[in-house]
């Protein structure tokens, strides 16, 4: 459902002020780019447009081993009901 438009870039303060307009945009199938500073923070497509869900599978490299420790401790989960 990839439109053949340009993305539309956007500052953030304009995405707070026109949000409902750029909902519009992406619903039917256009693409808004939110920038701050010139670098693209965020994307907004239409919730319909599946190529923009695709996600890769999870390397090693994102999971801790044995030897690391996790990021948080995890002490009294086991009095929760």
């Amino acid at each position: 459902m990839q439109s053949m438009i340009p993305p539309q870039k956007v500052s953030i303060d304009e995405a707070k002020s026109q949000l409902s307009d750029l909902i519009t945009i992406a619903s039917e199938g256009g693409e808004v780019i939110i920038v701050q500073d010139g670098k693209p923070l965020a994307r907004l497509v239409s919730a319909a447009d599946t190529t923009a869900y695709h996600s890769l599978p999870p390397t090693r490299d994102e999971f801790s081993t044995d030897e690391e420790p996790l990021a948080w401790e995890a002490e009294g989960w086991e009095n929760v009901a």
